[in-house]
């Protein structure tokens, strides 16, 4: 790879290095400080609420100022200052205030360096998966070695942990060349006229809908784990393993979206996590059918990741490409994982783990209608 692509496979991997000590190993280490479920399904809900503004307000941003990069190693900055605030912070407020300091900055990270890929590809953009592999490369390793860490020392080194690859990522954004995203392609739609067309909203709904079926996922599955007797090690690995099918996805997306529309990927993401999201729910005591389940994780996330970053590349005018890519993660994301955190949380508390991820699966259900119709004969639903 070329040295522009090195540079972003490394910030990929730093990034989603901290996102493996993150995703698996705060619930538990938010259960360690003393906080509820309902607790840990509201502070979750509340990060992924932040991710429903902030990085709409640094796309805006750096669309508006002309200067990507610096806005990109902007966000990184305030996401190391907000996460040393943490020994400072007890109780629910003081880690409700932490959650709003640290995402607003963080979560822009990932859409930027997903603009900044395929500006750089260019009309190649089918090279990006190969490059955001790494990402899932740095998941893995972390989520596999802080199972096997915390398993020995415990959850207590979770904060340094994720601290000391949140500070790498700076590190990677200020090695990444800046660059002109303005004046990669003639405008020919607005940003307004986009945002409200058929292709868009409706690849929003459905981004909307499973990333709202992950709630339950994201903030209780190693503490779903850990009530059928897995040690941490075994935790860890499994959440690595649904990460593990990712990179076999992305390293084939070239050739995956030669293929396909970007409507049949929406519609097989959907339908394989809602049988996901059913197979963990009747067989969690079945560690080879929860493997199983984890290894369809390569569709409900990485299928479904390749949409919508190809939707908003195609959708969107070149000016506006920040905004596009932060509005996916905005709304499709943060408003999805915001639902999802607390829906999860309040069935979890009032019912039982099982009805939660029976509940995702009828969501995803849906998601996989809204994609099959309101995708349909639009521009999406071509090869």
């Amino acid at each position: 790879m070329s040295s522009p692509a090195v540079r972003l496979s490394v910030a990929y991997f730093v990034y989603f290095s901290a996102i493996g000590v993150f995703t698996p190993f705060w619930s538990p280490y938010l259960a360690l400080r003393g906080f509820d479920a309902f607790e840990i399904g509201l502070l979750l809900a509340v990060a992924a609420g932040v991710r429903s503004v902030g990085p709409l307000a640094f796309g805006w941003l750096a669309d508006a100022s002309g200067r990507p990069t610096a806005i990109l190693r902007l966000a990184a900055l305030c996401s190391v200052f907000a996460f040393a605030l943490l020994p400072l912070l007890s109780g629910l407020a003081g880690f409700i205030v932490l959650t709003v300091l640290f995402c607003f900055g963080w979560n822009f990270i990932a859409p930027s360096l997903d603009t900044h890929t395929l500006a750089r590809l260019g009309p190649t953009s089918a090279r990006y998966g190969r490059i955001r592999l790494w990402g899932s490369v740095g998941f893995i390793t972390l989520a596999w070695l802080g199972g096997v860490i915390f398993d020995r020392l415990g959850y207590e080194l979770v904060p340094s942990l994720m601290m000391a690859f949140i500070c790498a990522t700076l590190l990677a954004t200020m090695s990444i060349a800046s660059t002109e995203l303005l004046a990669l392609a003639p405008r020919t739609v607005s940003f307004r006229s986009a945002l409200r067309s058929r292709p868009v909203v409706f690849a929003l709904l459905v981004a909307l809908l499973i990333s709202l079926s992950f709630g339950p996922y994201y903030t209780f599955f190693s503490l779903y784990l850990e009530r059928y007797g897995y040690s941490r090690s075994v935790i860890g690995f499994l959440w690595a393993l649904g990460v593990i099918a990712e990179i076999g996805i992305f390293a084939a997306g070239g050739s995956m979206l030669a293929k396909y529309s970007i409507r049949s990927l929406y519609i097989a993401a959907a339908g394989a996590t809602a049988v996901r999201w059913t197979l963990i729910a009747l067989f969690a005591d079945d560690v080879f059918v929860l493997a199983f389940a984890q290894l369809l994780h390569s569709m409900g996330f990485a299928v479904l990741h390749f949409a919508v970053v190809l939707t908003a590349q195609r959708q969107f005018p070149p000016d506006a490409a920040a905004r596009g890519q932060a509005l996916f993660s905005s709304i499709g994301y943060g408003g999805g994982g915001m639902l999802g955190s607390l829906c999860g949380g309040i069935v979890w508390s009032k019912i039982s783990p099982e009805a939660a991820y029976l509940g995702a699966a009828v969501v995803v259900v849906l998601a996989t209608f809204c994609a099959w119709a309101g995708l349909r004969g639009t521009s999406l639903d071509r090869a």
